[in-house]
């Protein structure tokens, strides 16, 4: 895909920056496809890096890179956190509804990271460097006006996502199959549903059945929720594999 050929190649530059300047130098906020591209590319080749997005359980992350000898720490990723607050009683606004806000400023979407929503608003976890220009401009979501404030990350925890723990033993780790144990469907309706583009594998629409995930893929389904893949224990005595999966609810 050309998307993942430039974006190797932004990487591949950053890298060599790094080493020439030895400098520390960062990404914009990278979905987890791109994360896992970034992370087989810098393990092949030894390089030192860290991925942060502002608290433990952050899909969105930065990439930073640090030169040789060089202590690795998450203050290096430059995230800022802002809470958006306004008057919520009367009207029910959801991540999509924040998310156009803040796209509609003309903010790029790598330029922040994951959008947690609250009864009265939403934190936002933002690339330091573009944190101006979004408190200092006037948003709104369903005609509400919010206000923003900058708080410090230390300030507010958010809330670890609730799962449950789902073991299964599939003949092959196929987005198919996982699909249909997953969700609880024949692996016909799993496949179809991939086919109608109703599955997204890591915030990437696919619809090929075929596609193998591994730890740590993320995978959604239209109107059915989000699953994550855990550890994949090994085989059965019959071969086939045993993995965990983490359903959202």
């Amino acid at each position: 895909m050309d998307e993942e050929k430039n974006f190797l190649k932004r990487l591949d530059e950053l890298v060599s920056r790094s080493q020439k300047r030895y400098s520390t130098e960062r990404t914009d906020f990278l979905p987890i496809r791109l994360q896992n591209i970034a992370r087989d590319y810098l393990e092949k080749n030894g390089e030192s890096y860290l991925f942060c997005g502002g608290f433990e359980q952050a899909e969105r992350q930065r990439l930073i890179l640090f030169p040789p000898y060089t202590e690795i720490d998450c203050q290096e990723a430059e995230i800022s956190l802002i809470r958006l607050q306004g008057r919520m009683d009367f009207v029910k606004v959801s991540h999509r509804d924040f998310l156009g806000a803040v796209l509609s400023l003309g903010v790029k979407r790598e330029k922040f990271g994951d959008l947690l929503v609250t009864e009265d608003g939403c934190y936002l976890y933002m690339a330091t460097e573009n944190k101006d220009y979004l408190l200092s401009n006037p948003l709104k979501v369903k005609n509400v006006p919010l206000s923003t404030q900058e708080i410090s990350l230390e300030e507010w925890t958010p809330p670890k996502p609730i799962t449950k723990e789902i073991a299964v033993t599939v003949s092959s780790l196929r987005l198919d199959a996982i699909c249909a144990h997953g969700f609880g469907l024949s692996r016909a309706k799993a496949l179809e549903a991939i086919k109608s583009s109703k599955v997204q594998l890591n915030h990437l629409e696919t619809t090929d059945g075929d596609a193998l995930v591994k730890t740590d893929d993320i995978l959604s389904f239209r109107g059915k929720g989000k699953i994550k893949i855990g550890e994949i224990l090994g085989e059965t005595k019959k071969g086939k594999l045993r993995v965990n999966l983490q359903k959202y609810i």
